[in-house]
């Protein structure tokens, strides 16, 4: 209930954890009781055997360069020069932030392995993705996600860019959303190689490049290629689009038809979708003394990986012969092997004899014969007992779930700060203090549907709060914040923020739920028309930080800071 909160009385809870019937003063003498409480983001799939210390945010520009300077770069290089990168060398420190090292490594660019390199071959496709020797699933199953959609990848990494021939400079320019905005990221060509094969990410066509070329500039962000072992798979999402990561945990999903639905239509819609696999027991992800993270983890008895993040490529429901209707999934291992699923509905299981031809040619491969390339379709009950979580990310939202991205009517972001004794508030465990958070009013227009009376109906609004989290140094971290966010109706004047005498006598209207250190909280709400007042918090108070609230909606809506007198 609302960030944790734990209330005196009972309140209707839907299947978004969204408390509905709120917001009404409560009887004389009454007060609201809070608890609120904080959770640590679990650390799931390939999160390695060492991590960076942490520090308070800094300036967040490590790995970005201005576009301007870009030219200026290029503009240098003399007539037979390649660009070689001294803030991301070809050496160690590039490769790791421990004192590992690795032996045999060759740095080489792609001219130097293959004879013709191109950045896309035949354009982006979610089969250009393997895994290579490290623990970055969660970055590599978010790409080939959004490598269905060739214009989304090309974005990112422009395909006019030469890694041979008239025009080639060894110089590669990448560009990733960074909290709010896309960051331009210049890397060299150099990839690290072992025994004349790349080490890392790489594609299924050996003259396609940009795969590798990408998770170098991802690496370069972060500061290493070891600081990505480990990840969550929205912010990578998020990073790749601009768009909105929810995440869905399976244990906190007990409605497992809604969430079947959801994906349904997410896939019908071109959504991107990601699952991490189950983490029966704490283990330390990393290399084996060979360099190969793969060693470290063994297939299952029906060939999935603890902790591994795949690709979630379909979702389907067939008539089979004898079962009836039957609900699937289909999902792709980044390392694209024959490390699949041997379970129900495995790409040689008798099952798929029940189903007719027509249905399996519409189904595309994996339907009865083996492929072993590490895509394969399961049941969606298995896919439930099997994965920990699910990542859904939009361009845009589908608020009324009919398969297809809603046209935005609007599509807001402001940026605020929590200052240290002034404006970082903590959680509602102290009211007074809470009150002293940045307050944002929202006003919400007339819904899609109106009642006999003449008013509006309810309004779809999806409310997001993201926290600055962009590296700055390659030898530290950044201290990810408890954040979230609790949403109250305006009933007095809106041009006022919300007073603690407030918080005492009505509860919210919708929240973001526990108090976690996500990049980004999120949560749907279905809002009456008027003014509503969205508050993010820290969990504790004088916890400073920046961050930046966006909202999306169908409808019409005005979002603005409240200024305090």
């Amino acid at each position: 209930m609302g960030c944790g909160a734990s209330h005196s009385t009972e309140d209707k809870i839907d299947s978004d954890g969204i408390v509905n019937g709120t917001g009404a003063v409560l009887a004389e003498g009454e007060e609201v009781q809070v608890v609120e409480e904080a959770v640590e983001a679990p650390k799931t799939e390939e999160s390695g055997a060492f991590e960076l210390p942490e520090i308070e945010f800094e300036d967040g520009s490590l790995g970005v360069m201005e576009a301007e300077a870009v030219e200026n770069l290029r503009n240098s290089l003399g007539p037979d020069e390649l660009f070689t990168d001294e803030a991301f060398p070809a050496d160690d420190t590039s490769l790791f932030y421990s004192e590992r090292e690795e032996t045999e490594v060759e740095w080489k660019r792609p001219h130097e392995l293959v004879e013709l390199p191109e950045v896309f071959v035949d354009g982006a496709s979610r089969r250009d993705v393997v895994q290579g020797a490290l623990g970055d699933c969660w970055f590599l199953s978010s790409c080939a996600a959004v490598a269905r959609k060739s214009k989304l990848i090309e974005r990112v990494i422009p395909p006019d860019q030469a890694l041979h021939g008239v025009g080639y400079t060894g110089l590669v320019v990448c560009r990733l959303w960074r909290f709010g905005a896309w960051a331009v990221v210049v890397v060299d060509d150099r990839l690290p190689t072992k025994g004349g094969t790349l080490l890392f990410a790489r594609s299924t066509d050996p003259n396609e490049f940009w795969v590798a070329l990408l998770e170098k500039a991802y690496a370069k962000l972060h500061g290493s290629y070891e600081a990505m072992e480990g990840g969550q798979s929205m912010d990578a999402m998020v990073d790749l689009t601009g768009g909105l990561a929810e995440r869905f945990d399976m244990d906190d999903t007990p409605d497992k038809r809604w969430l079947l639905r959801l994906l349904r239509t997410a896939s019908r819609s071109g959504a991107f979708i990601t699952a991490s696999r189950k983490k029966d027991e704490p283990s330390s992800a990393h290399w084996s003394n060979d360099g190969d993270w793969r060693q470290a983890y063994r297939t299952d008895e029906h060939g999935l990986v603890e902790g591994h993040a795949y690709t979630v490529t379909g979702v389907a429901t067939l008539s089979h012969s004898s079962l009836g209707p039957v609900s699937l999934i289909r999902v792709r291992n980044p390392w694209a092997n024959a490390a699949e699923w041997t379970g129900a509905w495995a790409d040689e299981d008798e099952r798929w004899e029940g189903v007719d031809e027509k249905q399996r040619t519409g189904l595309g491969g994996h339907t009865g014969s083996a492929m072993h390339d590490g895509e394969f379709w399961m049941s969606f009950d298995d896919f439930c007992g099997e994965f920990e979580e699910v990542t859904v990310c939009t361009l845009g939202p589908d608020y009324d779930h009919d398969g297809t991205v809603d046209e935005v009517g609007q599509v807001q972001a402001i940026r605020g700060e929590w200052i240290e004794g002034v404006t970082a508030g903590g959680s509602r465990n102290d009211f007074a203090k809470f009150a002293t958070n940045p307050q944002f009013l929202l006003k919400v227009e007339h819904g899609a549907e109106a009642t006999e009376g003449g008013g509006g109906g309810l309004c779809s609004v999806l409310v997001g709060v993201m926290q600055e989290h962009r590296r700055s140094r390659k030898d530290f971290g950044v201290k990810m914040l408890q954040i979230g966010f609790v949403v109250y109706k305006q009933t007095k004047d809106p041009s006022k923020p919300l007073q603690s005498d407030h918080f005492y006598h009505h509860y919210e209207d919708g929240s973001s739920g526990t108090y976690i250190n996500f990049r980004e909280v999120l949560a749907r709400l279905e809002l009456v028309p008027g003014h509503y007042v969205i508050i993010p918090a820290t969990f504790q108070p004088d916890t400073p930080g920046s961050f930046m609230v966006r909202v999306y909606s169908p409808k019409p809506f005005e979002l603005t800071q409240l200024a305090r007198k």
